[in-house]
C-alpha cells in the first residue's frame, strides 16, 4: 500500500504534461518490443523484461486509481 501523500503527489504527477508525454514515448517504446527485433534468445529475454517494466509503468497511473477506489469502497466489499 501507499500512504495518502504518496497518492497525492502521484496525482499530482499524472496532471503533469510531461508524464502524457512520457506515457506516449513509453507506449512507442513498447511498440518496438517484438520478435521480429530479436535476433538471439538473449535479445529475446531483454526485449521480454524491457516490455515487463514498459508495462509497469504505463499502468502505474491505473494502479494509483485502482487503490483509490479499494480504499473508498465500504469494509463489506472488501
Amino acid at each position: 500500500m501507499i500512504t495518502e501523500r504518496e497518492e497525492e503527489e502521484a496525482r499530482d504527477l499524472f496532471n503533469m504534461a510531461g508524464w502524457r508525454n512520457l506515457m506516449e514515448e513509453l507506449e512507442d517504446q513498447l511498440d518496438l518490443c517484438t520478435l521480429d527485433s530479436c535476433n538471439t534468445i538473449e535479445e529475446l529475454h531483454f526485449t521480454k523484461g524491457r516490455a515487463a517494466v514498459i508495462r509497469m509503468l504505463l499502468n502505474y497511473e491505473a494502479y494509483i486509481k485502482n487503490i483509490s477506489e479499494e480504499e473508498d469502497l465500504p469494509d463489506v466489499y472488501q
